[in-house]
């Protein structure tokens, strides 16, 4: 007996449907190592780009603020907005610098100095609508230069897009930030 086409394209759907749902629910976790870290365990949903090694290694040029930097990569100087924090701002044209701008700038820059290797991780998407590229910067000991300058109170929590991969660790840093009353939540700043 010969089922109508019509018949067998569901038959087919149902199919590729149940063999991908078995895979996501079955493969709900990827490791990823940082070198002298123990493993951490991120979730599939947001290791997209982990699976495989999605990193670039470059060396610093320069710190733009508390959330931008210029990366030299392969002779190339590129403007990478770090993923999962927006630090106050303090050289963007036309704008007044914001409460704690410079200080997170100069933190920043304590971080990657000029002439330090760093490792960008990316995630989902890799450019924003200014052109630049998003990215996790690494330093040479494995600190996620996002999270330590939200640990110092120095930014605020943000998710361009789909890019959350760092953001958890980011979040538990602003927590930390907030109980030890620094930076942006010091009260005395008046931020």
């Amino acid at each position: 007996m010969k089922l109508p086409r019509s018949l067998r394209i569901v038959l087919v759907c149902l199919v590729v449907g149940a063999a991908a749902w078995f895979v996501i629910a079955n493969a709900d976790t990827a490791a990823t190592v940082t070198p002298g870290r123990a493993p951490i365990t991120i979730p599939r949903s947001t290791a997209s780009a982990a699976a495989g090694d999605d990193s670039t290694v470059g060396t610093v040029d320069r710190v733009v603020d508390g959330d931008t930097a210029i990366i030299e990569i392969d002779g190339e100087l590129v403007r990478v907005r770090m993923l999962n924090i927006d630090a106050p701002e303090s050289v963007t044209p036309d704008q007044p610098v914001e409460c704690l701008g410079p200080e997170a700038s100069a933190f920043t820059k304590s971080l990657l100095p000029e002439g330090a290797r760093v490792r960008l991780e990316y995630d989902v998407e890799r450019t924003d609508q200014y052109g630049r590229t998003l990215a996790a910067i690494l330093t040479e000991d494995g600190e996620n230069v996002s999270v330590e300058v939200a640990r110092a109170g120095l930014a605020r929590g943000v998710t361009f897009g789909p890019n959350d991969r760092f953001r958890p660790a980011v979040d538990d840093a602003l927590a930390e930030a907030r109980t030890d009353g620094v930076g942006l939540f010091d009260p005395a700043n008046r931020c």
